[in-house]
């Protein structure tokens, strides 16, 4: 994917989520805050993946550093006892920091447990009082 679409994609959806936070109506809200955190996370993917045509695992070469990395996927030589992503004792290759997918992973699992108690109590207003409006709330509550 073109990173200049992807983050066409992201500015889309922090602008759909903050259009849909600033409504009147708590359902749209909490829509609202859902989409702005799935655009938090593809951003926090996004900066931590994408490099132009490099794959994400960065092998070092030995003769560049990390930064000149070739950005090659490990691939097998039987001859040298490699099979990707199994090596020889000998060998060593650098893998992609997996903190960034864990992190998104534990935002997502975050946000779903939020999402899912903010929407009992948004059906608990409105069981409550009748309607999910914000002002008509303001309006009942005093």
């Amino acid at each position: 994917m073109n990173n200049t679409l992807l983050s066409l994609t992201i500015a889309i959806l922090f602008g759909i989520g903050t259009f849909l936070i600033l409504r009147r109506d708590i359902v749209r809200v909490i829509i609202g805050l859902g989409v702005l955190s799935h655009a938090v996370n593809l951003l926090i993917v996004s900066t931590g993946v994408f490099a132009g045509t490099k794959v994400p695992i960065i092998t070092d070469d030995g003769v560049h550093g990390a930064a000149e990395a070739t950005g090659t996927i490990f691939s097998d030589s039987l001859s040298q006892g490699i099979l990707a992503p199994v090596l020889a004792a000998g060998n060593h290759v650098d893998y992609v920091d997996p903190l960034v997918q864990a992190l998104v992973l534990t935002a997502i699992v975050i946000s779903l447990a939020t999402t899912a108690f903010i929407l009992i109590l948004a059906y608990r207003i409105y069981e409550e009082y009748g309607t999910t409006d914000i002002k008509e709330l303001r309006r009942l509550w005093g």
